[in-house]
């Protein structure tokens, strides 16, 4: 992150709010959630106990992504307060009545074993990075070339630099589908699709941050451990740094202005010696005498004085240059020395074009918002991106005074980019079994909402769509009504 958005996180959680802060952090957007719970590891409570009397949180532990302690090399336990709202208000130690293994359910409902070699691995490479990011955060367009140079050592860039997308992304799956198994990792790719558009947006020159764990599966997947990653990455800055040259003392462009001034007011020299003594081109210090209003003597040439008012004007009107150069005969080189030669014609030929190309996203703009008034800003913008583009960049506040008017979402059928099917179905599924799980391991004759998004921290984000999962809520009302495990039994083919 910018040093300036880390100093706005810090002040944030000094403070007293912490409002849009999970928005600019891009958790929001991540598809990895906020859902943090506090992790430790039993062996390391005994240890604590021993020492100090006491057990308590360690902070490697709680790194996003850590899900194994490495140094007794076992999976880590989730307390099931603090993240789901329980005693959120409370100070509290790590006791084991009150840990549990939040990634068991996922793990035994896809009949895969949790993959603790992986998670192990993982660990020790998030500690890594933070213990060396702390001194030395890592550079973003570095990073980004690593990945490619170790993705060409392995073949998958060809000879043009185009990336061989198809083959990375399966790849890329198979090494990601074991971690989903953990609940913070659900938003790694599902499938290769999924795989082939997140590879895209981390394999090209970076224009957004992403959330951390992206890079940190990526880091896993094609290093192995920190140290190889680490040693690819100096190396890959060592190289860069010898290929730039070395920075030698030259004169500012304005010092190097005083001097051609001299040489063309005091010295008396012709535009083309001044350029021979300055090593500079004959057009530079005729556009850069121009600007300081010096008069210079040139051959006579195409441009006479008619033409040259004629291009003037043009240009001063916001004319295209092709459009001039088609009117006039010059070349294009020759139309740019007259506009660059002059500050002021240069300035009102930009805002002349700036003016022509407002009044023509206006123009597109207004030309759908009366039969668009019912169809909403999306269809309007479907049909004019580039003038809505334009006028959302530099025109904004026109733009949001000519709108179509608000229309609800109910009156409108929009079809919703979630398969909200088959997210009812895998949501219910889970419901009833965790539900069977506490009432025969807990022996209770009855269930409380918050026991059951404390094993599934997914239900508790879910709660204000309830209306979009019909199965899953009917499967909440059933388990919340169960007076004894024996009802457990009807759920059991579920």
């Amino acid at each position: 992150m910018p040093s300036e958005e880390c100093a706005y996180a810090i002040e944030c959680m000094a403070g007293n709010s912490v409002a849009h802060l999970k928005l600019r952090l891009g958790i929001l957007t991540s598809r990895f959630r906020a859902h943090h719970p506090l992790k430790a590891c039993p062996e390391c409570m005994q240890e604590d106990v021993l020492k100090t009397g006491w057990a308590y949180w360690h902070l490697e532990h709680q790194y996003p992504g850590v899900w194994a302690c490495t140094k007794h090399s076992r999976l880590l336990l989730a307390s099931t307060l603090k993240a789901t709202g329980v005693h959120r208000f409370q100070w509290t130690l790590p006791r084991l009545e009150e840990l549990t293994d939040e990634n068991d359910f996922n793990a035994q409902d896809n009949a895969q074993e949790m993959p603790q070699h992986r998670l192990l691995s993982l660990a020790r490479l998030i500690e890594a990075l933070v213990q060396t990011g702390a001194n030395k955060p890592l550079s973003m367009p570095a990073l980004y070339l690593v990945y490619r140079d170790n993705l060409a050592s392995r073949g998958w860039i060809t000879k043009s630099g185009s990336l061989r997308m198809n083959e990375i992304s399966k790849e890329f799956l198979q090494h990601a589908e074991p971690l989903r198994l953990v609940y913070e990792f659900q938003g790694l790719p599902r499938n290769t699709k999924e795989a082939f558009a997140m590879l895209g947006r981390m394999l090209r020159p970076p224009r957004t941050g992403t959330h951390p764990l992206r890079h940190i599966v990526m880091i896993d997947w094609l290093f192995d451990g920190a140290a190889p990653f680490y040693e690819a990455y100096r190396c890959l800055e060592r190289k860069i740094t010898s290929q730039v040259p070395d920075v030698v003392a030259e004169p500012k462009e304005d010092s190097r202005r005083i001097e051609l001034h001299k040489l063309l007011t005091i010295d008396k020299l012709s535009a083309r010696a001044a350029a021979q003594a300055m090593s500079i081109d004959t057009q530079t210090v005729l556009m850069w005498a121009r600007q300081m209003g010096l008069n210079t003597p040139t051959r006579a040439k195409k441009m006479s004085t008619a033409l040259t008012i004629k291009v003037v004007s043009a240009l001063r009107k916001g004319v295209d240059k092709k459009e001039v150069v088609r009117q006039s005969g010059l070349s294009e080189s020759t139309v740019n020395r007259v506009l660059l030669s002059d500050r002021d014609l240069h300035q009102a030929w930009q805002a002349a074009r700036v003016d022509q190309a407002r009044q023509r996203a206006r123009q597109a703009w207004l030309a759908l918002l009366d039969p668009g008034q019912d169809s909403g800003v999306k269809w309007m913008r479907s049909l004019e991106p580039q003038a809505y583009a334009w006028l959302y960049r530099n025109d904004r506040v026109w733009l949001n005074a000519h709108k179509p008017t608000a229309v609800s979402v109910r009156d409108v059928a929009k079809k919703s980019a979630v398969d909200w099917s088959s997210r009812d179905v895998q949501l219910s599924a889970e419901v009833r079994r965790v539900a069977l799980r506490l009432l025969i391991d807990n022996k209770v004759n009855h269930l409380f909402f918050w026991q059951l998004y404390q094993h599934i921290p997914e239900l508790k984000a879910k709660r204000s769509v309830l209306h979009r999962l019909p199965l899953t809520r009917a499967a909440i009302d059933d388990v919340l009504k169960a007076k004894s495990p024996l009802e457990a039994g009807l759920w059991e083919s579920a």
